[in-house]
């Protein structure tokens, strides 16, 4: 299952050295914002080393994460595109969090001047909208074991290593059990349970934020209950 990170690294590779001529590099430690909800959009991020998560505060201050980016994902484009305000806050999970910051007049220059970039660009703001549209109908058609499954599958894509031919992951994950909670759309009591259910099961293996997936087969059962993105 394929949830489309890593955006930066997919453009073609003249492109990617477009974009790092002419970016500003950033490098943030563990809880500095790129930019804050609400806040006017002047620059489009791509993620090179590191991780960040995509927050969204209500009017009584609950924050909920609403995605995890890691390398090669890219933040801020669709408000610099809508000229909007950024609609989350975009907060550094690691220290060291290095970001390529394209200033808006760059990235709508690249926008309206290349062809090829203008075409990944729509390409990805698709998927984009895909993804979204599927994590509605996740919330109202999908239990708790699914969503789990899904989350930890984008996180081992992102932030892990895979052995295909024995079926296991590795990853370290950036968040916390809260922040899978929230990006979940559960309890932290909820995810915790799902989590205890798959350790007790021999699914996975949880050490800290160190996490090992020896079935991802049947995380992916779970993942594609609802069918597939692809």
């Amino acid at each position: 299952m394929e949830f489309g990170g890593g955006f930066y690294y997919r453009i073609a590779s003249e492109r990617q050295r477009t974009v790092r001529s002419q970016a500003a590099i950033r490098v943030y430690n563990r809880g500095e914002m790129l930019f804050l909800q609400g806040g006017q959009a002047s620059e489009v991020f791509f993620i090179v080393n590191g991780s960040a998560k995509l927050t969204m505060t209500n009017t009584g201050g609950r924050e909920v994460v609403t995605d995890v980016c890691g390398p090669g994902d890219w933040i801020g484009a669709m408000a610099i595109l809508s000229k909007s305000s950024h609609p989350a806050s975009a907060i550094a999970l690691t220290s060291n969090t290095e970001a390529l910051a394209l200033s808006q007049r760059e990235f709508e220059e690249l926008v309206r001047f290349n062809s090829g970039f203008n075409a990944e660009v729509l390409r990805e703001l698709a998927w984009e909208l895909r993804i979204s549209s599927f994590r509605q109908f996740e919330l109202a058609a999908d239990d708790v074991a699914g969503r789990v499954a899904r989350r930890l599958l984008e996180l081992v894509e992102r932030f892990g290593e895979t052995d295909e031919t024995a079926g296991t992951a590795l990853f370290k994950s950036p968040i916390t059990q809260q922040e899978l909670a929230d990006w979940v759309g559960v309890s932290r009591q909820a995810v915790v349970k799902e989590l205890r259910r798959l350790r007790s099961s021999g699914v996975i293996e949880t050490r800290g934020s160190l996490y090992t997936i020896f079935r991802t087969d049947v995380l992916e059962t779970k993942a594609e209950a609802l069918g597939s993105l692809v």
